[in-house]
């Protein structure tokens, strides 16, 4: 599609080519990223640290009430988030664990998936293994620790936001 537009464009071959290399350079940093973070995620999966890190956030919060269980699975899942940047991998990891554990201290396990998903929701807004953050920072030219201090204050009230929330539907549900 590249070609097609340069040559509606009018551009030589050269310009194109040219174009579309330093189009692919402001993403290469991204690549780079994403790779390692990859590369972090299969070597826990294949080690069996994942699920040695999530079982050790699993009998931490056994026993605990609902206004400490759901702040806290929140924080747990905070900081999954960054060990495993996949969701989906996050989602296979944990849900086998984190939703009985959830059934067993009497919580709704729906409750659990909420808190799943805001806090992998709510890291994937500044962290640096998110493909579509550092991308779209790659393009718009701004470096990732200018993103997170000017995100870091809306970051902060949306966790305690959601914290209250998960909280609230915790000992509700």
């Amino acid at each position: 599609m590249a070609v097609l537009i340069g040559i509606i464009g009018g551009l030589s071959e050269k310009q194109i080519v040219n174009t579309f290399i330093t189009g692919a350079a402001d993403m290469m940093s991204v690549v780079l990223v994403i790779a390692l973070a990859r590369g972090i995620s299969v070597l826990m999966a294949s080690t069996g640290l994942d699920v040695y890190v999530l079982d050790a956030a699993a009998n931490a919060l056994a026993g605990l009430s609902g206004v400490i269980f759901a702040p806290m699975s929140f924080l747990v899942y905070f900081g999954l988030s960054f060990l495993i940047p996949s969701t989906s991998g996050m989602a296979t990891v944990s849900m086998p664990i984190m939703g009985p554990l959830a059934v067993k201290l009497g919580f709704s396990p729906e409750v659990m998936v909420m808190i799943f998903s805001a806090a992998i929701g709510v890291v994937n807004l500044f962290t640096p293994t998110s493909g579509a953050i550092m991308g779209g920072l790659a393009l718009a030219k701004i470096e990732w620790t200018t993103w997170l201090k000017f995100a870091l204050k809306l970051i902060v009230a949306l966790s305690v936001v959601c914290a209250i929330i998960l909280t609230v539907a915790c000992v509700m549900l």
